[in-house]
């Protein structure tokens, strides 16, 4: 027969408290947060689940600050567009008036230093930026892409930023793309000034030549060289310059319409791509309350059921640790 130590009893003692005492501090744990799982222990199953849906919770919140900053550069874009718009509209409206033969060259010149502004503001549409960066220039993104004579300086690549897991969108035009026409032919123009003020009061026929196209060579190889022909044009009262502008000018248009609306369908694909960012991040979390949360009436049932227990381990082992052999033997 094997004797029962003192010690012995002891460890067992602490080990059978011990033990109720964790499970009762793991339930109140429980009961203090409402989770099921506190360690990968607890489920290691679930906590896998938990772990991806985190990881997609943050891919997801990455996501949706990607598409707000495209958000926000395609609204730029399209205010930019917008207003290039309204320019060369109302630069074709001139043209239209002064590509008949009703007008006299001061008309005509007084005429010209409106274009000469429209160019300008072309020209500091053409180098807007958003922050530091400009809009325009490809991925160059901090190079003026736009000198005062209109030579570009940026590059032709796009920029593309992801919205959800391995899908890319673009987020920018090039200047090369928007203020040149791949259509056109190539012409040449003396440079322009700078300032309405300095353009000439009165242009003579020889300067004339050397300043404008003749009919059929008008074509612009970019929306300023457009402009800047129609200036010309219009100092060198030449209505049939001004004339053969005029299908230019409705491409010009017709191309910066085209990317407005190629901006709004990319707009149209970032408030879709937020919906569904939006919609799973909702079945992620529905899923997470699942797997994660606990039982109110199961947890606080177990944590009495353990006090109980704990309650009963104390008063049995204070029971045991009171009798001596001396009680036994008087």
């Amino acid at each position: 027969m094997t004797r029962v130590s003192e010690n012995s009893t002891l460890h067992s003692i602490n080990y059978a408290t011990g033990k109720t005492k964790s499970k009762v501090e793991d339930l109140q744990i429980k009961g203090s947060n409402m989770k099921r799982i506190q360690k990968p222990s607890d489920d290691p199953i679930g906590n896998v689940d938990l772990l991806q849906i985190r990881s997609q919770n943050i891919d997801a919140n990455q996501y949706l600050r990607n598409l707000n900053f495209a958000q926000t550069s395609l609204g730029f874009t399209e205010t930019v567009l917008e207003e290039l718009t309204d320019i060369l509209s109302k630069a074709k409206e001139l043209a239209i008036g002064q590509s008949s033969d009703i007008y006299n060259p001061e008309v005509r010149q007084s005429v010209s230093k409106e274009i000469h502004q429209l160019r300008m503001q072309a020209l500091s549409l053409a180098n807007k930026r958003m922050g530091n960066r400009y809009l325009f220039s490809g991925q160059k993104l901090l190079t003026r892409p736009f000198d005062t004579e209109g030579k570009y300086n940026g590059d032709k690549n796009k920029i593309f930023i992801e919205i959800n897991k391995d899908v890319f969108i673009p987020i920018n035009i090039t200047g090369n793309e928007l203020f040149f026409d791949s259509e056109s032919k190539p012409s040449s123009r003396l440079s322009l000034p700078d300032k309405a003020e300095d353009i000439p009061t009165e242009v003579s026929a020889d300067q004339g030549r050397n300043l404008a196209s003749q009919p059929g060579e008008g074509i612009s190889t970019s929306i300023f060289d457009e402009l800047g022909s129609l200036e010309n044009a219009l100092l060198t009262n030449n209505p049939d310059v001004i004339q053969s502008l005029l299908e230019q000018m409705d491409r010009s248009i017709d191309r910066v319409v085209a990317y407005r609306a190629k901006i709004g369908a990319l707009s149209n694909n970032i408030t879709n791509a937020e919906n569904n960012i939006e919609k799973q991040k909702l079945l992620n979390e529905e899923y997470k309350t699942k797997v994660e949360d606990a039982d109110v009436a199961e947890l606080f049932s177990n944590l009495q059921k353990e006090q109980g227990i704990l309650k009963a381990t104390y008063q049995a082992s204070g029971v045991l640790m009171n009798t001596k052999l001396m009680d036994f033997l008087r």
